[in-house]
Protein backbone atom coordinates (compact mmCIF):
# COMPACT_ATOMS: atom_id res chain seq x y z
CA UNK A 1 0.00 0.00 0.00
CA UNK A 2 1.79 3.34 -1.02
CA UNK A 3 -0.18 5.82 0.91
CA UNK A 4 -2.06 6.64 4.59
CA UNK A 5 -5.08 7.91 2.05
CA UNK A 6 -4.60 4.66 0.35
CA UNK A 7 -5.14 2.65 3.67
CA UNK A 8 -7.87 4.97 5.05
CA UNK A 9 -10.19 3.88 1.13
CA UNK A 10 -9.53 0.32 2.22
CA UNK A 11 -10.40 0.81 5.46
CA UNK A 12 -13.27 2.76 4.69
CA UNK A 13 -14.09 -0.25 1.71
CA UNK A 14 -14.03 -2.67 4.89
CA UNK A 15 -16.30 -0.47 7.13
CA UNK A 16 -18.71 -0.81 4.64
CA UNK A 17 -18.47 -4.51 3.86
CA UNK A 18 -18.55 -5.36 8.06
CA UNK A 19 -21.97 -3.00 8.30
CA UNK A 20 -23.55 -4.45 5.43
CA UNK A 21 -22.36 -8.01 6.42
CA UNK A 22 -25.24 -9.82 7.97
CA UNK A 23 -22.31 -12.42 9.29
CA UNK A 24 -18.51 -12.79 10.44
CA UNK A 25 -16.17 -12.11 7.39
CA UNK A 26 -13.34 -14.26 7.25
CA UNK A 27 -10.01 -12.50 5.89
CA UNK A 28 -10.24 -14.15 2.72
CA UNK A 29 -13.76 -12.38 2.39
CA UNK A 30 -12.14 -9.48 3.15
CA UNK A 31 -9.19 -9.70 0.65
CA UNK A 32 -11.97 -10.81 -2.32
CA UNK A 33 -13.39 -7.31 -2.00
CA UNK A 34 -9.85 -5.93 -3.51
CA UNK A 35 -8.29 -5.86 -6.77
CA UNK A 36 -4.98 -5.56 -5.68
CA UNK A 37 -2.93 -8.19 -2.93
CA UNK A 38 -3.58 -7.22 0.64
CA UNK A 39 -1.37 -8.87 2.82
CA UNK A 40 -3.34 -10.28 6.07
CA UNK A 41 -1.22 -8.81 8.28
CA UNK A 42 -2.31 -5.06 6.76
CA UNK A 43 -5.73 -6.28 6.97
CA UNK A 44 -5.36 -7.11 10.83
CA UNK A 45 -3.80 -4.04 11.24
CA UNK A 46 -6.87 -1.76 9.51
CA UNK A 47 -9.40 -3.97 11.30
CA UNK A 48 -7.47 -3.17 14.84
CA UNK A 49 -7.71 0.72 13.67
CA UNK A 50 -11.75 0.22 12.86
CA UNK A 51 -12.09 -1.21 16.04
CA UNK A 52 -10.52 1.57 17.71
CA UNK A 53 -12.14 4.32 15.80
CA UNK A 54 -15.39 2.49 16.80
CA UNK A 55 -14.64 2.18 20.59
CA UNK A 56 -17.33 5.04 22.08
CA UNK A 57 -19.76 3.98 18.84
CA UNK A 58 -23.16 1.58 19.67
CA UNK A 59 -21.46 -1.38 16.78
CA UNK A 60 -18.38 -2.46 17.69
CA UNK A 61 -15.64 -4.60 15.55
CA UNK A 62 -15.22 -8.26 17.05
CA UNK A 63 -12.58 -10.91 15.97
CA UNK A 64 -14.02 -14.14 15.52
CA UNK A 65 -12.29 -17.65 15.46
CA UNK A 66 -14.16 -20.34 13.60
CA UNK A 67 -14.10 -23.40 13.44
CA UNK A 68 -14.91 -26.22 10.86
Amino acid sequence: MSSAMEANRVKRILEAALLAAQQPLSLYELKSLFDEVLSSDLLRRLLEELREEWRDRPCHVNFVVLYD
